[in-house]
């Protein structure tokens, strides 16, 4: 069966203007293709005339991914040549920049930001305000469990010696009365099948309608045309009034009376996502680690991965750029704690120091105080060896452990170590990885250089989990890259995608094997004012570098839900 859920949304973005330097109009959608580095415009507000604070009925719609940096432009026009629909053919008022992480992890999903005129940086344009929503149009899970009672009716399957091995197949109810397969079950060998309990969308059953029907056949794999045993014809309206035995018929004006299709299980749910929880106050806290092995090769040198040249970034760099600037957008505080390993700190080998030298703090701000601190490390420390990423892994599980314990299960950590070569600790960081992945954490690995990292792919435990001894890997947390296969002109775009994107589902399949719902979103009407940084900057032509804070981090109520079940009835 086929994933459930993607972790990317469709977000819904309602666009308000305020004291706008002139009246009529309307607002453009840019965003910035990361490969290309080029803005396209996606799509457009409506036009209100006679209006210089117009709250735009139109919405916009923009598909959301969490592993990708979507930088947004709005562009506000006044409309004076109504027949054309280039945004450029306008007269400009005034636009503004963000970008979507930062919007879906600012308290209430909304900002408000000055307009300004790249042309006249000084002018008053107005204000933008913009909400963001996540459609929920196609969330709801229905999920079921099945048995079939055959009684060895006549005709079924009583000449046969060997019992029947069967499975059943859901099919769709389409508008011309035909009907279209969706779901089909293993197959298990009894005469009365109890098969086991699985999910499946609204929208995939009945395409989100109660009333719509659907069809289910019972069928026998033995037999090579797989002879349907029995079928009928159902809603999710019927399985709602809690009817939960259906007779199977044979044809379509022959009904087989000893034959029945229990619902063993029914339910219908609506699973939370990823942004849920952001809106409800979780913070995804990034920490680095970084390789200051002697394998690096001593940064003065250009033939070091550690080589800081002040006009290109090193891999080491590139890395913790490209990943970084679109986890530090869901981080309210920017506060990251840096590490090294591998080197020899004031005198002392260490695997797991802090690059500003605070055992106590060991973190800088943002994705610049990353970088800076790791350049400063260079010229103060005796690289050194093994690689060992085991004792970096239970620090950050101790730390975790600790937050935990504190009663903060708002919180989860992404820990983004960078190396040169194949670990030399093995044996120690599998069972390191056991430990840690029952905890809120996703482990990125960015290999750099040009070493053999096959053994290293062993981490990830893609198809088979970790073991050591009688202990077995919870979760999959690790995800592992080489930086040389992204070497292309969108190298950045793409490694910071193929890093990331196994994120959303780590972090969901935490929240759900432990158990925690989101809370509500902070419902405060208290919108924080995003003071445009174009306004001091000579570089206008920039997108996305809009700065400002997301306002207090204030803890959300305790969730309450009225169920789902109860709501479905009344509609």
């Amino acid at each position: 069966m086929s994933k459930i859920k993607k972790a990317h949304s469709q977000v819904e973005l309602k666009i308000h203007c305020s004291e706008l330097a002139k009246r009529d109009a309307q607002v453009f959608l840019l965003i910035k293709d990361q490969r290309t580095q080029n803005l396209t415009t996606t799509s457009s507000t409506e036009v209100i005339k006679d209006d210089t604070n117009p709250h735009f009925v139109k919405s916009i719609l923009v598909d959301y991914y969490f592993e990708e940096l979507q930088e947004l432009r709005f562009i506000v026009v006044h409309v004076n040549k109504p027949n054309q629909e280039d945004w450029r053919q306008q007269e400009l008022i005034g636009r503004f920049e963000y970008d979507l992480g930062s919007l879906m992890g600012a308290q209430g999903r909304k900002i408000q930001g000055n307009l300004y005129d790249p042309n006249n940086p000084i002018k008053k344009c107005g204000y933008i305000k913009i909400l963001a929503d996540e459609l929920v149009q196609s969330k709801r899970i229905v999920r079921l469990q099945l048995q079939a009672n055959l009684m060895r009716a006549k005709g079924c399957f009583e000449k046969s010696k060997k019992k029947p091995d069967l499975y059943f197949r859901i099919s769709r109810a389409n508008e011309d009365n035909t009907f279209s397969s969706v779901y089909e079950s293993n197959s298990i060998v009894s005469e009365d099948p109890f098969w086991p309990e699985f999910e499946i969308l609204e929208n995939t059953l009945c395409n989100g309608d109660k009333h719509r029907a659907f069809l289910i056949e019972v069928k026998n794999k033995r037999k090579s045309s797989h002879l349907i045993l029995g079928r009928c014809t159902l809603s999710l309206n019927e399985l709602l009034s809690n009817k939960k035995t259906f007779k199977l018929q044979r044809s379509s004006t022959k009904v087989n009376s000893k034959a029945f299709l229990h619902f063993q299980k029914f339910s219908i749910y609506e699973p939370d996502t990823f942004l849920d929880y952001i809106a409800g106050g979780v913070k995804i806290n990034l920490a680095v680690g970084i390789d200051f092995t002697s394998s690096n090769g001593d940064h003065r040198y250009s033939s070091s991965l550690h080589y800081n040249n002040p006009n290109v970034e090193n891999s080491y760099q590139k890395a913790i750029s490209s990943v970084g600037k679109i986890l530090e957008s869901y981080d309210c505080n920017k506060k990251f704690p840096v590490y090294g390993f591998g080197a020899k700190f004031n005198g002392v080998l260490s695997h797991v120091h802090p690059l500003n030298n605070d055992h106590k703090n060991p973190e800088v701000t943002g994705i610049d105080g990353i970088l800076t601190a790791y350049s400063q490390t260079l010229n103060s420390i005796e690289l050194s060896g093994p690689t060992n990423f085991s004792p970096m892994i239970n620090h950050m599980a101790q730390k975790i452990r600790s937050e935990l314990n504190a009663g903060n299960n708002m919180v989860y950590y992404v820990l983004l170590i960078i190396t040169d070569g194949v670990i030399t600790d093995m044996e120690s960081t599998v069972r390191a990885l056991i430990k840690a992945s029952s905890l809120p954490l996703s482990i990125v690995i960015v290999g750099v250089g040009d070493a053999d990292f096959t053994k290293m792919h062993k981490l990830e435990a893609n198809d088979v989990p970790l073991t050591n001894g009688h202990s077995q890997m919870e979760s999959d947390i690790v995800q592992f890259v080489v930086m040389k296969d992204f070497q292309t002109e969108y190298s950045e775009y793409l490694l910071s995608k193929k890093v990331l994107e196994k994120i959303p589902d780590q972090f969901l399949g935490y929240m759900r094997r432990n158990g925690i719902r989101p809370r509500p979103p902070v419902n405060n009407e208290i919108v924080q004012l995003i003071e445009n940084s174009y306004r001091t900057n000579n570089d206008y032509d920039n997108a996305g570098n809009a700065s400002g804070t997301r306002g207090d981090d204030i803890p959300p109520p305790a969730y309450s839900a009225e169920p789902l079940q109860q709501e479905l009835r009344k509609s």
